[in-house]
């Protein structure tokens, strides 16, 4: 069912009925405020796309859609609450939720154990990430571009850790422009040791760990416009491509060590 750009509609009525519904696509309602409680339990929903609802400011209190492949309210910047989880769903999951309100996730998020992709970025008022969430079994991507608050979630995530809670299988993780500084780096490195793809670009770090040499599964690194950005340790030998272009504080040895890796690495930005 698509009712994309229906200026009419206001709210989503009671879906109960419709037990075979798998698509339903609202982007651009820009009337819609609600969605009835029943669409949070359509068992064969596969995908659900809202996005650019600009006057949305609520999904559903609680949702088990164990069918649910697809979940987008890209630019609904008025939603404020993500859904509990009542149940695991372990459905392969993307979810694309850039620009909204939304604060914080329920612990309950950790029932959304097919959860692969999630992109969150630029949720300026997002604050707290539960560490349920960076444990979840199959999330490798996580795009979080643009979220300054949420320094401390990772803090927390590293202070409460423990081999024995098992290890992020988090692979490609982006925080451009996220306020992010040395220590927050090191950090990072330490909570995601399976690291492939990293991107803190638009940051205001001095220098990166030198613990970034033992991230042996790190090959893309992006730390361009990092313009207070000084020094560079030895980088670890997977290291495949280094974008350092803007990054205009950066030492004499800094750039020599990066010069010294071009006939290795393809490829190598500096500027």
């Amino acid at each position: 069912m698509n009712l994309s750009q229906c200026q009419s509609i206001t709210q989503i009525p009671d879906v109960s009925g419709a037990i075979n519904l798998r698509v339903l696509t609202l982007d651009r309602c820009h009337k819609v405020v609600r969605f009835n409680e029943s669409i949070g339990f359509m068992q064969k929903l596969v995908c659900l796309s809202a996005s650019e609802c600009t006057m949305l400011k609520s999904f559903v209190p609680s949702m088990y859609l164990p069918s649910l492949e697809v979940l987008s309210f890209n630019l609904c910047k008025r939603l404020e609450h993500f859904p509990e989880v009542i149940q695991k769903m372990d459905k392969p999951l993307k979810i694309w939720m850039i620009g909204t309100a939304v604060k914080r996730f329920p612990n309950s998020i950790g029932n959304l154990t097919g959860l692969e992709y999630i992109d969150m970025s630029f949720c300026r008022r997002l604050s707290d990430l539960s560490s349920s969430f960076f444990l979840l079994p199959k999330l490798d991507s996580l795009r979080i571009d643009g979220c300054s608050q949420l320094r401390k979630s990772f803090k927390r995530f590293k202070e409460s850790h423990s081999v024995a809670n098992g290890s992020s299988n988090l692979v490609t993780l982006y925080l451009s422009d996220a306020n992010l500084s040395d220590q927050d780096l090191l950090t990072l490195l330490e909570c995601f040791p399976n690291l492939e793809d990293l991107n803190v670009s638009h940051n205001k770090f001095a220098s990166l760990p030198k613990s970034i040499k033992g991230s042996l599964h790190l090959k893309s690194l992006d730390v361009s416009y990092c313009r207070s950005l000084k020094e560079i340790p030895e980088l670890p030998l997977s290291i495949e491509k280094v974008d350092a272009r803007y990054c205009e504080s950066l030492t004499s040895k800094a750039s020599s060590i990066l010069w010294s890796k071009v006939s290795l690495l393809s490829p190598l930005f500096i500027c």
